[in-house]
Parts: structure tokens; C-alpha cells; sequence
């Protein structure tokens, strides 16, 4: 069986680049950083396993994914990338780097964090409660993204930018979203971060409640090769509220780091 996830490609040379999008995107959600970086390098943006037109896991867990992203850069032929996870990608970023470190020549983490929530059950199930119950009411995914991502987008994202966040939400199926909010309460890495030795780049929005820039300056201390850096003005999808910013840090880190 078939499990190599889909993803997007544009542009040819450098060390590639590898984008993981967040819980509620699919791949088209990178396509500014597509056309930008590809005008330089390889970059690639995958779908996630259950997504799209992905395949889905037989089991969904974060050494599983993992494994799938090496399956896709397997099939691609990239032996060394640069990697940058977003969100829930920032966490399937991290898996990899601890199974592959050695195929990770820099990494780059936004809007996420290195252990989600608490591991109390209670606050757990109450949490998984407080995001899906509200999904009830709605008979897709793609109806239900207007109204979910509003409180991820800052009141500066231009119309074409939100729109393209609900296209690509739309390409969801529900019961996928809800598996994957439950893999999202499991994850916890804080203990590992010392041991993530490549280059870091650490981005977080000013205006982010979801995965705040107080957290991520937490995790860059926690690193030995680690930079932060703060995105003033935007909430949880910078890559699409300010893409020229973000493009431009991005930028900038890559160049120290060819």
C-alpha cells in the first residue's frame, strides 16, 4: 500500500526547502513561499498523511510521520534539506530531526511548540471537547474554516491571502482534522530540545495566542544553535499575513546557512 504523502514542488538547485503546513492547511497554503524560494532552490511543501489527496496512515503517530516525510524525500531523491514544520508541522519537524538529524541541515520552527497543552488526562479530554463539539454543527470541514481560522489570521491579511487559507482548508475531511487533534494533545518533546544541535530558526507572531512568542523564546534558550525571532502585527498564519516579511526572514536565516 501506497502511503508516500502528496506534496507541491517548484523551482530546481540549492539545498532544498521543506514546508510542513499546520493543522487546518494542506500544501497550497505555502504557495507564496513556493513561488519565492523557487525562484532559488528546490522547495517542496508537503500534504499530510489523511489529507487531501494523501494517503492516510495506518497508524497516526508522530514516528509514523515522520517516517512518511523520509518516504517522500526518499521518492524525491533529497538526501539533506532544510525543513521548515509550521504549527502541527512544527511538531512532525521536530520527530524528523530526532529520527534523521543527519538529514536536516537547518531547521526552521513557526508558530509551534515543543510540548502541547499538559499531560493531565482531564485537560486533555476537555480541551479535545472545546475544539470538536463546535464541529458538530457543521456537515464538512470546508464549511467550518471561515469561522475556525478567523481567530488564527490577524486583521491585516489581505482578501486573496484569507482566501487561500480556506481553499486549502477545504481539501480536509473532518474526521481527519478531529484525528489529528487528538495526535496534538500527545506531543511533548521538551526534554529533546538540547539535543537539536542543527541551525534554528524559532518565528513567532506578536499577536499569536495559539503558540506565543513568550513560549518560543523558551524553546530557543533551550537550544544550543538556536536564533528567535518575533513577527510584529501577525497572529498564527504569518506566512500569509505578511508573506513578504516572513519570506524576507527566511531569507535572511537561509543565506547564513547555504
Amino acid at each position: 500500500m501506497n502511503t508516500t504523502p502528496s506534496w507541491l514542488s517548484h523551482g530546481i538547485g540549492g539545498t532544498p526547502l521543506v514546508l510542513l503546513h499546520g493543522m487546518g492547511s494542506t500544501a497550497d497554503v505555502w504557495l507564496p513561499q513556493l513561488a519565492h524560494f523557487g525562484r532559488t532552490r528546490q522547495t517542496i511543501a508537503w500534504t499530510a498523511p489523511g489529507y487531501g489527496t494523501s494517503p492516510a496512515l495506518k497508524s497516526l503517530d508522530w514516528p509514523s510521520l515522520a517516517t512518511a516525510l523520509a518516504d517522500m524525500l526518499d521518492t524525491l531523491g533529497l538526501p539533506r534539506i532544510h525543513l521548515m514544520g509550521h504549527s502541527i508541522g512544527g511538531m512532525v519537524a521536530q520527530s524528523f530531526y530526532h529520527q534523521h538529524p543527519d538529514r536536516v541541515a537547518s531547521l526552521i520552527l513557526s508558530a509551534t511548540s515543543a510540548g502541547f497543552g499538559s499531560t493531565d488526562p482531564h485537560w486533555q479530554e476537555d480541551f479535545l471537547r472545546q475544539r470538536t463539539e463546535p464541529l458538530a454543527k457543521y456537515s464538512s470541514f470546508a464549511q467550518a474554516a471561515p469561522d475556525m481560522l478567523t481567530g488564527f489570521m490577524g486583521p491585516n491579511i489581505t482578501e486573496p491571502m484569507r482566501q487561500l487559507a480556506l481553499i486549502s482548508a477545504s481539501q480536509i475531511e473532518k474526521e481527519r482534522y478531529i484525528d489529528y487533534m487528538r495526535l496534538l494533545v500527545t506531543f511533548n518533546r521538551k526534554a529533546d530540545l538540547e539535543r537539536i544541535t542543527a541551525p534554528t530558526l524559532l518565528l513567532a507572531g506578536e499577536l499569536d495566542n495559539q503558540a506565543p512568542p513568550k513560549g518560543m523564546k523558551r524553546m530557543a534558550d533551550s537550544m544550543p544553535n538556536a536564533q528567535f525571532q518575533e513577527l510584529a502585527g501577525v497572529k498564527h498564519m504569518a506566512n500569509l499575513e505578511n508573506p513578504q516579511h516572513f519570506n524576507q526572514v527566511l531569507d535572511a536565516f537561509l543565506a547564513q546557512h547555504p
